[in-house]
């Protein structure tokens, strides 16, 4: 056994003097990281200004160009105006504007025209011949689609931005804009496709800040890397753009997480005055605090230094309390293991013997209670078990609206009369291990077995909304299961098993139920011998599985049913109504049906049966997805 050693024998309140001596150390570390972090506070402002002044220029600068770019918009539509109408226009003015400005590539007029809008005329640079679209066709097919540019918007007198792809997957600009006006209305628009790289330009590559335009609604116009940009990134996500777009304000500055790589950025934004669009410019805070965390990492050295030369002198001191602390946690960690063989042999008088004392104590305890455990789980199903001895379920009975479930083996004294008994036996165990597994998956506990009978519980000794439902789903679980094990149990020359199965909802009595000597946690009640009978009146309809009506109700839109005709059954003055399930309705709403050739068989009668149903023929089987619904 090991033995919890603590030298010098000292008490744990001196040991606690040795400690808040090295804490003592350790407060010159603190002092040390908090002016650290206010250098830090002081740089972070000076970023934000940096990212504030950075912003306002870029958009600025934006403002002036989309400004020049409408200004040549409406020089080059004065003159589509004077075109003839649905022509591509190759006027002398439109290959002089296109060979000044080699960035544009196509100019389409709008014109109004029976509550609609319809291209007028166009101008097409040479370059969208190199990209496959000579008379700009493919183009103005892409700004139709385009959902964030809107022409209807566009004639109340809104300017509307936003990328579309060419025909080589490059990226341009459309811009549109209002240009001809009569009364209140406009009645002539223009649209312009505009190389990307004229906006790129202004936001270059930088080793800390980073800028890039978005539009009214956060997708990016300008970016330093130019495939998010073409790919159309929308970046409304971040908490920058977030504000920017909220348009409270039309600059501003804040420290925000990237939710995607969660890191954390200080930002600033500046809208450009210009069709909605706005500037950002961010930096990491990694980056713009490094030399401050060089600086801080330094202190840290030092204060570590300093801890390190007050641990030396105190290590004495901390020894007598980490080491039996560790040998405690190592006994600790056998315990949590199951393994109660603990013994420690304290040799002082300290109060981590006294725990080490304590700790032996406890581990006879958990061990008593272990073996009565294992003992109480063999006369108990083991959930209930556990809740009997956590105080969760308590003596006596209780009363519960429970699911109850009966299965039965059809035909078992006959099979019984034909095996040996090692057979049944063998047989017994493979079924009911089978079954039981289906149940325990589906919340089921398992009350008792007769014979080659299950007894089996929803709701007790804790119940859950879904209960009558997960009853159900076992049940043709356990059907699907009773095929398989059949045709193992063909391959090996044997008959197939078939069984009967019901279910009942209802009240009932739970709880530990017996003598003084011996007791059992069951239930008791009407519903358990309704349960009973339901099953036993499958014989009568020749299928495997019944529900009650209670259950029905409260299940019905979840699985496929068959009404059976209502019958009498012992101890019930008043017939019954039983139906069959086939299937059930799948996540998308589709009907699943779940038959398999031991689902239904030659009816008999059943003793239980005061006043039988006219025998009626199974309906064949069906194949798996054979007669399912598409």
């Amino acid at each position: 056994m090991p033995k919890l050693k603590t030298p010098f024998g000292m008490t744990v309140g001196t040991k606690l003097i040795a400690l808040i001596a090295i804490l003592l150390m350790g407060s010159i570390t603190t002092l040390v990281l908090i002016s650290t972090r206010m250098f830090v506070e002081d740089n972070k402002g000076l970023i934000q200004v940096m990212n504030a002044d950075m912003a306002a220029g870029l958009s600025t600068q934006m403002r002036e160009l989309f400004g020049g770019i409408t200004e040549k918009m409406r020089v080059l539509g004065t003159a589509l105006l004077e075109t003839t109408p649905n022509t591509p226009s190759q006027t002398p003015i439109v290959r002089e504007f296109f060979a000044k400005d080699k960035d544009f590539l196509a100019v389409y007029l709008y014109q109004s025209a029976a509550g609609g809008w319809t291209v007028r005329s166009r101008a097409i640079s040479p370059e969208m011949q190199h990209l496959g679209d000579s008379d700009g066709a493919k183009a103005l097919t892409a700004i139709a689609g385009d959902k964030d540019l809107s022409i209807p918007q566009v004639a109340k007198g809104a300017v509307q931005i936003s990328t579309i792809k060419l025909e080589d997957s490059s990226a341009a600009v459309a811009i549109a804009v209002p240009f001809v006006q009569q009364g209140d209305h406009f009645t002539h628009l223009l649209v312009a496709l505009v190389r990307q790289n004229r906006f790129l330009k202004a936001f270059g590559e930088s080793d800390l800040v980073t800028s890039f335009m978005v539009d009214y609604k956060g997708k990016l116009l300008a970016h330093p890397d130019g495939s998010r940009v073409s790919a159309g990134e929308n970046v409304s996500y971040l908490p920058i753009v977030k504000q920017l777009l909220s348009g409270k304000s039309s600059n501003g500055q804040t420290r925000y997480i990237d939710p995607q790589n969660k890191d954390a950025r200080l930002g600033a934004f500046h809208l450009v005055g210009f069709g909605g669009l706005g500037v950002i410019a961010e930096m990491p805070e990694a980056k713009a605090f490094e030399a401050a965390k060089r600086v801080e990492h330094k202190s840290m050295y030092l204060g570590l230094v300093i801890l390190s030369l007050a641990f030396l002198a105190g290590y004495l001191y901390s020894g007598t309390i980490t080491w039996p602390l560790k040998q405690l946690v190592a006994v600790s960690q056998r315990i949590a293991s199951g393994d109660f063989d603990v013994n420690l042999r304290p040799k002082n008088r300290d109060e981590v013997s006294r725990l080490a004392l304590a700790f032996n104590e406890m581990a006879k305890g958990l061990a008593e209670r272990d073996r009565v455990k294992q003992v109480f789980n063999k006369f108990h199903n083991k959930e209930i078990a556990e809740k009997l001895l956590s105080g969760a379920v308590n003596l006596g009975g209780e009363r519960k609206e429970v699911t109850i479930f009966f299965s039965d083996i059809r035909g078992f004294t006959g099979m019984s009369e034909s095996l040996e008994p090692e057979q049944v036996v063998e047989m017994l165990n493979e079924y009911m291990t089978r079954m039981v597994s289906i149940i325990r998956s589906y919340g089921g506990v398992v009350d008792k077995y007769v014979g080659d009978a299950i007894m089996a519980l929803w709701g007790v000794p804790i119940g859950h909304a879904d209960d009558a439902f997960n009853a159900v789903r076992a049940c043709l679980a356990m059907r699907e299961e009773l095929a398989k094990l059949n045709k193992l149990r063909l391959s090996r020359g044997q008959n197939p098993i078939k069984i009967g199965m019901g279910l009942n909802t209802g009240p009932v009595i739970a709880g530990n139920i017996g003598s003084d000597e011996k007791m059992e946690y069951t239930v008791i009640g009407d519903s358990t011998n309704l349960a009973s009978r339901v099953e036993s009146v499958t014989k009568e309809y020749g299928t495997d599985l019944l529900i009650s009506q209670n259950v029905y109700e409260r299940i019905s839109d979840r699985f496929i049913f068959e009404a059976c005709q209502s019958v009498r059954v012992k101890g019930k003055s008043a017939p019954i109504q039983l139906y069959k399930v086939t299937g059930y309705i799948g996540s998308e709403g589709q009907p699943v049906i779940v038959e398999t050739p031991y689902s239904s068989y030659e009816p008999t009668h059943s003793e239980k049966v005061v006043i039988p149903p006219p025998f009626s023929v199974p309906p064949p089987f069906r194949k798996p997805g054979e007669g399912q619904a598409a």
